[in-house]
């Protein structure tokens, strides 16, 4: 993938087996770029661009903005709903379909006995394997001794149950060591996660990095 914003000159390009991060020390231009792509994922318009092969992509579909770190919820209601929905349709392949139609007929069963007695007739039509699966509310198990290992695991996620994004991160610099940071690094560009590292001071330079300057005075080093 890559990234442009008309304020910056040139693009990103992402795939290139280097860690892109751009440094921005303006803040007038930091808080326009970042709420350029975030209006763009609330379905607004704006300048930001992404594309892939396939040309121009959607930034609301193909683009995560990573913020909030202390903490940082792997629990978020579009992947959730995504695992969801794999879930369903797993339960329902050849290997799990004969069993997943015996659970839902021992519950649909259990429900109209629990119902004989009543002096009415109730009957149950929301009683569905996707809607058992909704019900039980799956989630992300949240114990983690290294964020920068939980942050590597929900572009894993994302990836496995959405589909390949551009996640760009804001100040992550700032919560991880150098030495567990060029791990980090090492990790993100060999499984060929997109990312662009948005910071708004410099930081240790590691030789992974590609790195862009924007300085106090709008002029662009790097």
């Amino acid at each position: 993938m890559t990234f442009a914003y008309p304020e910056i000159s040139g693009c990103f390009d992402l795939g290139d087996g280097k860690l892109h991060t751009l440094i921005i020390e303006h803040p007038a231009l930091l808080r326009r770029l970042l709420a350029d792509v975030r209006g763009q994922i609330n379905g607004e318009k704006g300048k930001a661009v992404v594309a892939g092969e396939a040309g121009i992509l959607e930034l609301a579909k193909y683009v995560e903005v990573l913020d909030s770190f202390i903490p940082f919820d792997l629990n978020r209601k579009s992947l959730l709903s995504k695992i969801t929905i794999a879930m369903e349709k797993c339960a329902l392949s050849p290997e799990h379909y004969e069993d997943s139609m015996k659970i839902m007929g021992e519950i649909e069963s259990f429900l109209h006995r629990l119902a004989f007695d009543f002096p009415c007739d109730i009957i149950f039509p929301k009683c569905s394997l996707s809607g058992l699966l909704r019900f039980s509310s799956p989630e992300l198990r949240e114990e983690y001794d290294s964020l920068a290992e939980k942050v590597l695991d929900y572009m894993e996620l994302v990836t496995e149950f959405d589909r390949p994004k551009l996640f760009l991160t804001v100040n992550l610099r700032s919560y991880l060591e150098d030495s567990v940071f060029s791990l980090f690094a090492d990790t993100l560009l060999s499984h060929g996660y997109q990312i662009l590292m948005i910071e708004n001071y410099e930081k240790t330079r590691i030789p992974q990095e590609e790195r862009r300057i924007i300085d106090i005075d709008l002029c662009e080093i790097g």
